[in-house]
């Protein structure tokens, strides 16, 4: 059984105290000798660093003080601590106890351990502490994780820029790596010839991926809401009123200030559905869709991370820059924008006589599915492409029938989201149609 989390916290808080005591402490024992206070001097030439990044250490002096800052040096003649940007060499006869706390990473990840994967406020809060102590790359991924469960929340996303601007700035001050010096042996092929500039070897180019927004995923989400099992939806007040206010007079708005508070106090769910038979599409932005809807939780689970994202969408195949017209975010398994961007990809692709990858009327006849089996159980088998191997064992594959399952899931029949994403091969988008009334 899991421990509450105020004792999974303490746990993890007495884990650090055990790393930082027994290798960490020395006490001085001589008290009767005088020694001068604690000073700001200069480090000696030949000192040696304690560490390439200064931990955090708190020293405790005979006289019961308590001071806490960067361990910079550590000998048997004194200790050199950065205190609020000042170096103070303390002598170790003032010290009774020096604690050296484990590095920063190793205590993040003890205090990540004691806060859900869905504790958004849990994790803003490690994230702050995160950059505080002057690790913006450890509170990056914090706050990623907080916007994949809460893409609204607005100091995730401001605290997430303050993060991403502190490392870049991290970045530009690390010293180039030197060039290795020009070769004396004057062999061919040296690469570092007096005669060339003595540059850094440029990384090899990424290719960049676009993916849709925060915003798109949350629309594409309103768009797949099955209002028998709705996911978890939240709609301000406010907005409410604002559709009240743009759709007076229409028959499907209440038209007294009874029903309309009455429709206020209903579930978001209700309150959507009143969206949808108005067709409300300027105000679906204005829908917080919290968790995956089911279909679209079953596209991510067994669809994405089931197979395309280990099979179709890796970089020798549909996720690399020779896939030809049909071209697959390859990376984040866990970001929507990547499993949702391959959802609109896959949806708005046409082949060259036109045929869409996905069928929402036989779902099991879809190309998508049909090139993914072996080529003699396949309708339309897959082209013959070297390397190429099937995704499902056949028609009776458990991953081939939650695939159809997904398919049949989706909203039918099919709306035209409302967003505006250009893929970054010539697959050609669907028309839009009339559609249902969402």
């Amino acid at each position: 059984m899991m421990e509450p989390r105020p004792l999974r916290t303490a746990l993890a808080i007495a884990c650090l105290a055990v790393l930082a005591t027994p290798a960490g402490v020395a006490i001085a024992q001589t008290q009767d000798t005088p020694a001068p206070p604690p000073s700001e001097t200069p480090a000696e030439p030949n000192a040696d660093p304690v560490a390439e990044t200064p931990r955090e250490a708190t020293v405790v002096l005979q006289d019961g003080q308590v001071l806490t800052g960067r361990l910079l040096e550590q000998t048997d003649a004194r200790v050199v601590l950065r205190i609020n940007g000042v170096r103070t060499t303390i002598d170790t006869r003032r010290i009774r106890e020096l604690y050296i706390r484990p590095p920063v990473d190793q205590r993040h990840r003890a205090f990540r351990l004691t806060i859900a994967d869905d504790d958004v406020e849990g994790l803003i809060r490690l994230a702050e502490w995160a950059i505080e102590q002057g690790r913006p790359d450890l509170a990056i991924n914090d706050l990623e994780r907080a916007l994949e469960v809460d893409p609204f929340s607005a100091r995730a996303r401001e605290l997430r820029t303050v993060a991403r601007e502190a490392q870049r700035l991290i970045e530009a001050q690390r010293p180039a790596e030197p060039a290795p010096s020009p070769s004396d042996s004057g062999e061919p092929g040296d690469q570092n010839r007096p005669d060339q500039p003595a540059t850094r070897t440029p990384a090899k180019d990424r290719d960049t991926f676009p993916l849709i927004d925060a915003d798109d995923v949350n629309i594409i989400r309103v768009f797949e809401v099955d209002l028998d099992r709705p996911p978890r939806l939240r709609i301000e007040r406010s907005a409410m009123e604002a559709v009240f206010e743009d759709f007076a007079g229409h028959p499907g708005v209440p038209s007294t200030e009874a029903g309309r508070q009455a429709l206020l106090d209903a579930p978001p769910s209700e309150q959507l559905a009143l969206l949808f038979r108005l067709r409300a599409r300027e105000h679906y932005a204005n829908v917080q869709v919290l968790a995956e809807p089911d279909a679209l939780r079953r596209f991510r689970d067994d669809v994405f991370r089931g197979w395309l994202s280990n099979s179709c969408s890796t970089t020798r195949c549909h996720g690399g820059t020779e896939a030809g017209r049909l071209r697959l975010a390859n990376a984040g398994r866990t970001d929507p924008r990547v499993y949702l961007t391959n959802l609109v990809i896959l949806e708005r692709f046409r082949t060259e006589d036109g045929s869409p990858l996905i069928d929402f009327e036989e779902p099991a006849s879809s190309l998508l599915l049909q090139a993914g089996l072996p080529r003699h159980a396949a309708a339309v088998p897959h082209p013959e492409v070297r390397g190429w191997r099937p995704v499902f064992r056949g028609a009776t594959d458990g991953n081939f029938g939650k695939a159809v399952r997904w398919i049949e899931g989706m909203y039918v029949p099919r709306p035209a989201y409302s967003i505006d994403y250009t893929p970054p091969a010539a697959s050609e988008p669907s028309p839009a149609t009339p559609g249902p009334p969402r």
